[in-house]
């Protein structure tokens, strides 16, 4: 885990842990080892937004030496079977929440939980077999995730209802669904940022493995045809990235933004134009609940995307920008009527914020996350 500093999965269980808290709890994030570049500075134990970690191997950065950094993720492992000790001696550990996204990794925690007596609760983000970018032993990783994870669990949570009937069907689990959330107050105090564009913009983030999707984005905006909006892309400068710009009519109006601090990050989403984040009818798009919608929803401005998965639940004409398909001119055309109606624009924000606050707040799931500890 790459906590503090990760992206949406990280967020998403330090958002758990602070909904934790406020139902009176202590909680450590333990993490194995360290994968954080050695530029970030982070130190092996402390407080992150009063979220206390550890990295049980003693180390936060990445060893470039093969032999040395397998050393510390065994020492991490043994660290985290050390911690469990400790916490279960002073009869301090009430249960386990766990975020991993490799199926041996629940193995060990669930009989590390069987040991120590202690719940297991494991958070599901993805459908990981529809992912096809993993290939050899990860794919088959992902193969027994999908298909087992819940026989190695005491209690579930899963982020959509897609992963949610999985679970019904075995017939085996108490689950829960918990959406994206995010921490509104971020928004509402409005972190100082650094940027400060100088432009109109509409704003995509996202990963730079859905390449195929942020090619989608910049075919979409150059069908806009000739507009002094400009279209800003959060997200890591690839090879197959840089490429594509070379051959854009737009590659002048178009900005990649990657490694900014969560306060810039902040500023660009309160200042768009409009949020875009399209989905394909796929099962990877209908399991996933983007961590950024929520954070697009805080940021009160229009939402552009697709009637697809958990949208579908959530959104509505009313409080976003709804296309019917994974296509380039519906997309367009959406984009147009940001602009062309204002004060449109301007309600449906107000009413993904307001949606937002109902359904996405961290603080909203504390007593349900609970639950899952404390009910026999």
């Amino acid at each position: 885990m790459e906590f503090p500093l990760g992206l949406a999965q990280v967020q998403r269980q330090l958002l758990l842990a602070k909904s934790i808290q406020i139902e009176g709890y202590e909680v450590s994030v333990l993490c194995r080892y360290g994968i954080h570049d050695k530029a970030a500075a982070i130190a092996p134990e402390g407080f992150f937004e009063g979220v206390h970690y550890v990295y049980c191997s003693g180390k936060t950065s990445r060893p470039e030496n093969f032999i040395v950094r397998n050393l510390l993720k065994f020492k991490g492992l043994i660290g985290e079977i050390g911690y469990y000790r400790r916490y279960s001696r002073q009869d301090q550990l009430a249960g386990v929440l766990v975020s991993t996204n490799n199926f041996y990794n629940i193995i060990f925690y669930y009989f590390l939980g069987k040991i120590f007596g202690v719940t297991t609760v494991v958070d599901n983000v993805e459908y990981w077999t529809s992912n096809k970018n993993f290939r050899g032993i990860d794919r088959f990783d992902k193969f027994l995730y999908d298909r087992f994870y819940f026989y190695f669990s005491d209690r579930i949570i899963c982020i959509s209802d897609f992963l949610m009937n999985r679970i019904r069907a075995s017939k085996r689990k108490m689950a829960v669904k918990i959406p994206a959330i995010t921490d509104f107050g971020k928004f509402e105090k409005k972190i100082p940022a650094s940027i400060n564009a100088g432009y109109r913009y509409f704003l995509y983030c996202g990963s730079e493995h859905y390449f195929d999707v942020i090619d989608f984005v910049i075919s979409t905006y150059e069908k806009l045809g000739r507009t002094d909006i400009h279209l800003v892309l959060i997200t890591k400068l690839t090879e197959s990235l840089s490429r594509r710009l070379e051959l854009s009519w737009a590659k002048d109006k178009i900005k990649v933004l990657q490694n900014i601090p969560y306060g810039d990050l902040v500023d660009l989403y309160c200042n768009s134009e409009a949020l875009i984040i399209p989905l394909r009818n796929i099962d990877q798009d209908k399991a996933r609940f983007p961590h950024k919608i929520s954070e697009y929803c805080a940021s009160s401005r229009p939402i552009v995307t697709n009637r697809v998965g958990e949208m579908s639940n959530y959104f509505n004409d009313a409080n976003s920008y709804l296309c019917e398909k994974y296509d380039q001119e519906e997309f367009a055309d959406k984009l147009k009527r940001v602009i062309s109606e204002p004060e449109r624009a301007g309600q449906i924000s107000i009413r993904s914020h307001e949606l937002g606050l109902r359904e996405f707040s961290f603080s909203s799931y504390s007593k349900i996350l609970m639950k899952l500890f404390i009910e026999e």
